[in-house]
């Protein structure tokens, strides 16, 4: 009998299951974690959003291919899908593990815009807005469509935000309330009626009328994301 053999084999087993049983305890510890931890592939990239611990960092593409020391695939660069916020993709995970989360995608210029995850209930119904909005933008592009209701909805299940707390035509660039001071809202989405808002988010270069939302008159107007009031502002004591 070749116990050598016996001994060997019995020796790769041991390994075989001590391997197994890490591998169990890794998941294990993955499962019970809020997030799991990005991918090693992506880690350069956890590791610099990580240690900048800044609230909103932008990054070209390029940037980001230096830090990951690789270049990024096509899709990355034609698809904002790529840069969805979902723990089923790897490359999400490197920021999402890292409590940050991305809030604007730019094919165009070619840059990502990720914002470290803030208590959501400490933060006001102006940021709250910024922050759903910046997300449908990141995720649909701008000119997306959404109904009161769903808006309702979706910052109830996001925030548990009341929605007699929320009034969207107080963040429109064709709209203004009685009693808002219009210049220091954050301008979110156009107006289309009906309860329809069109997401825009903040910054855009919006050019157009805005009207008083009570009688429909024209008070002001955007061109290429500047706002010039006219004289019906002062008349109807807007501001």
């Amino acid at each position: 009998m070749d116990y050598d053999k016996i001994i060997l084999d019995m020796l790769n087993r041991i390994v075989k299951l001590e391997e197994k049983v890490e591998w169990l305890s890794n998941n294990a510890q993955a499962n019970d974690a809020e997030l799991p931890t990005g991918s090693k592939k992506y880690r350069f990239l956890s590791d610099y959003l990580h240690q900048s611990n800044l609230p909103r960092i932008k990054l070209l593409f390029t940037e980001i291919e230096d830090i990951l020391k690789f270049k990024l695939p096509e899709s990355a660069t034609t698809h904002r899908a790529f840069w969805a916020n979902t723990t089923s993709h790897s490359i999400a995970l490197s920021w999402l593990s890292v409590n940050y989360s991305v809030v604007e995608v730019n094919l165009e210029e070619k840059y990502i815009i990720f914002e470290r995850k803030r208590d959501f209930e400490k933060m006001t119904i102006d940021e709250q807005m910024r922050m759903v909005v910046a997300e449908i933008v990141s995720e649909y592009g701008a000119h997306y469509k959404i109904s009161l209701k769903e808006l309702y909805e979706l910052l109830s299940a996001r925030f548990k935000t009341n929605s007699s707390s929320i009034i969207p035509s107080d963040y429109c660039y064709n709209r203004v309330n009685k009693g808002v001071a219009f210049e220091k809202k954050p301008h979110l989405f156009r107006f289309l009626g009906d309860g329809i808002y069109e997401c825009l988010g903040e910054g855009y270069l919006f050019t157009g009328d805005v009207e008083n939302a009570n009688d429909s008159i024209v008070v002001g107007s955007w061109e290429n994301g500047a706002f010039h009031k006219n004289a019906n502002w002062n008349l109807l004591g807007l501001k």
